[in-house]
């Protein structure tokens, strides 16, 4: 369940904090899954038995996750490269000339400073907060510290908890401390119906339920589209509600999202990290705002490679992606 760290705290994560009205925040974040997904969540102590999930007691993630579980359970050293450099002096038994007997030396070294700094062993709690069907859940992960927005030290022990829950969930949220049940199950009221994996043809007629006025020119482009998505085995196709109607893609990671806009085809978004908060955004104010978080890729000839390339890139690899004609622009 590993991802790659954040090397700064997120912007959608700055604007929330800001919002939020309350000082003391935990950095949690919730999932929706369905049946099938749990089984990728079974390091973290998650099982499903039917008819029940089984979920674990908090706990200190493994220390093999990744580099923030490993500080979280056996601390770091740090070299201190800024300080001036000492003398070190280590003992050593060798042995004694033309003897055998040893005798013991003393040598003298310049190093550096080290700190050590100790294990937090922060654990995380999993809960569940509502089954809004039989094979749906929304579970919680919460790392068990409240951190104070007016403490110092806020911002590094923020990006730390961050990175932990990221390492081991592949999503990142803020709440405050005092947050409840509804809190947390409002962010998971998508507007997005997640569809699993399975017969194209069957997909497009799923994403074309809510399109009813697509011209057959809208047809055959979605499922050309869609026939080059499937090249890299996503794992959820997703159809837009409410006001997302005409937005459809692909999900190939919890963090990584490919969707476009058959109003506007000109061209397709890769998202990541916060894909269901820049997906909310127009077409207008992603161009207009900084490039964080997403590429875009115009429907010019040989998009597809482009796409190729892109996931590649994000660890995505596709399955015979030039067996087959070259989709229409």
């Amino acid at each position: 369940m590993a991802k790659r760290n954040l090397r700064a705290i997120p912007t959608h994560i700055r604007k929330k904090l800001h919002a939020l009205p309350k000082d003391d925040v935990v950095v949690a974040c919730v999932k929706r899954l369905r049946i099938e997904e749990l089984a990728r969540y079974a390091p973290l102590g998650i099982s499903y038995s039917p008819p029940d999930l089984q979920l674990p007691s908090p706990t200190v993630p493994s220390a093999s996750v990744g580099r923030y579980s490993k500080t979280n359970v056996e601390g770091l050293e740090v070299i201190r490269r800024d300080l001036p450099k000492y003398t070190k002096t280590r003992f050593m038994e060798v042995p004694s000339w033309r003897g055998r007997r040893t005798h013991t030396v003393a040598i003298n070294q310049d190093v550096y400073h080290r700190n050590f700094i100790p294990p937090k062993e922060l654990e995380l709690a999993i809960e569940l907060l509502e089954r809004p069907s039989p094979d749906l859940f929304s579970i919680k992960f919460e790392i068990k510290q409240t951190l104070s927005k007016s403490s110092p030290d806020f911002d590094t022990d923020l990006l730390y908890n961050l990175n932990l829950l990221q390492e081991n969930v592949g999503s990142v949220d803020v709440f405050a401390s005092s947050a409840t049940l509804a809190d947390y199950t409002r962010t998971v009221q998508l507007d997005w119906e997640i569809l699993p994996p399975g017969d194209l043809a069957e997909v497009l007629r799923r994403v074309l339920e809510k399109k009813r006025d697509a011209t057959a020119d809208d047809r055959r482009a979605m499922e050309e589209r869609l026939a080059v998505f499937a090249k890299f085995s996503p794992t959820a196709y997703l159809t837009g509600t409410s006001g997302f109607v005409r937005y459809f893609g692909a999900q190939f990671r919890d963090d990584l999202v490919v969707f476009e806009n058959i109003n506007y085809g000109n061209a397709l978004y890769v998202m990541t990290d916060n894909w269901q908060e820049l997906s909310k955004r127009s077409r207008i104010d992603l161009l207009k705002g900084p490039k964080e978080g997403f590429e875009r890729i115009e429907h010019r000839k040989g998009w597809d490679v482009q796409l190729q390339g892109v996931l590649q890139k994000l660890g995505v690899a596709p399955t015979n992606l030039f067996d087959r004609k070259r989709p229409r622009r």
